[in-house]
């Protein structure tokens, strides 16, 4: 008995060496992937793109009134009013504001942008809506309906942190006193502008320091203890004028305020797709190809507004309908299939857009390549702007000629 269990000992010891031994020889220095079937590694090529069709066009895209910022202001001669209601606000009959607490009756606000980006100053005035509105329709709100109540506009002078600063607004107090419109009794909507050539961006009710009421009151002259209203507004939106980007078949303009968008069309050079021996890897191999990683890369021509910690986010859709790439139009949403969306910052003059399921519908063939749609993902939420240069412009420098770098993994078989 004995015997036999020192001959199951020995089998266990010499499968163990055996098993040691095999992945041992699986792990090897050069490929230390856990495999010993393959020594293919990730290859990388970057080449100036071949662009034969590109053009900037009119986005469409709506407010919804769930936007984590409103924007204000009246810049590149577009007009963008931010709205804010305010309810349980006491009733006009039953309380009063004493002159003395003129200093302690304010509109808070958490601004995170403001242009100029300087100290130069940025004027707001605020006005009362004798209106009712919906946050995602505020495009029918009318200036008829706008009553300024700041007699002398409110001027920020200082720079604004991006992580948010805060300023205090100072309301009449008539205006409070008398809060009710004809419009709408059970709550008070305030509007806020700027002045020409300049803009702000305020934290909205759904970031969760959206603006907010303040002022001490009495409930009549004789009693002297004071009351306290400071609230959040229920809802905020904003309005931006309508206006239309125009086509541009000369310049690649990314644009927030009115919403552009980028086309453009190239062939993919499926001979830099290489084995490790430098061989064009042929029909077969390339459907069995991975696409590690594919990136865009564009160069900035003018960039009034992104600066190193501002983030910028933009998605690369798919062209997925035959289009005449000889005519600069406009090109729906429904013809378009959503890609991945980059988020980064502009570190220099270049830009990164990740197209990585493109390539890899390409390179297996599974989709036609048709051309690619370049959106930003912030349109209608800020002033931003960036132009690239475009591939046709005569003055282009050619290390400023647009980009695609690949990181792809041939087939082992």
């Amino acid at each position: 008995m004995k015997a036999i269990h020192l001959s199951k000992l020995r089998l266990l010891l010499v499968a163990t060496l055996f098993f040691a031994i095999l992945l041992s020889s699986c792990i090897k220095g050069h490929n230390p992937t856990g495999n010993n079937w393959s020594n293919v590694r990730p290859m990388t090529y970057t080449t100036t793109l071949n662009v034969v069709a590109g053009y900037s066009f009119p986005g469409t895209v709506s407010i919804k009134g769930t936007e984590t910022s409103l924007v204000c202001g009246n810049y590149n001669n577009i007009e963008s009013v931010a709205f804010m209601r305010f309810t349980n606000l006491p009733s006009v009959e039953d309380f009063h504001i004493p002159a003395a607490y003129q200093d302690s009756t304010y509109l808070s606000l958490v601004l995170t942008r403001k242009f100029p980006t300087s100290n130069n100053p940025v004027e707001l005035k605020v006005y009362k809506l004798n209106q009712s509105w919906a946050a995602d329709s505020t495009n029918l709100i009318q200036d008829s309906n706008l009553t300024l109540i700041t007699p002398q506009s409110f001027t920020i002078t200082d720079t604004i942190s991006t992580s948010g600063t805060q300023i205090k607004i100072p309301i009449p107090l008539e205006a409070l006193e008398q809060w009710t419109s004809e419009a709408d009794t059970l709550g008070l909507t305030l509007a806020i502008k700027t002045g020409e050539d300049s803009y702000i961006e305020i934290k909205s009710l759904e970031s969760g320091s959206g603006p907010k009421l303040r002022f001490l009151y009495r409930t009549n002259e004789e009693e002297q203890t004071e009351k306290k209203y400071e609230q959040y507004c229920t809802k905020d939106s904003y309005r931006i004028d309508d206006d239309i980007a125009p086509i541009l078949t000369d310049q690649w303009v990314l644009s927030n305020i009115p919403p552009s968008r980028l086309f453009l069309y190239f062939p993919l050079d499926y001979l830099l797709f290489q084995d490790e021996e430098g061989n064009p890897l042929n029909e077969i191999q390339l459907k069995r190809t991975t696409i590690n990683r594919a990136d865009l890369i564009f160069y900035v021509k003018e960039n009034p507004y992104y600066d190193t910690s501002t983030q910028y986010s933009i998605r690369a859709d798919r062209v997925n309908d035959s289009l005449d790439i000889s005519e600069a139009i406009a090109i729906s949403d429904d013809q378009l299939a959503s890609g991945i969306t980059t988020q980064s910052y502009i570190r220099g003059d270049s830009l990164i857009v990740n197209i990585t399921p493109l390539i890899q519908a390409y390179t297996s063939q599974d989709k036609e390549n048709y051309g690619i749609v370049i959106r930003s993902m912030q349109e209608l939420k800020n002033y931003g702007k960036i132009e690239f240069w475009h591939f046709n412009d005569s003055n282009i420098p050619p290390e400023k000629k647009p980009k695609l770098r690949v990181t792809y993994t041939p087939p082992f078989l």
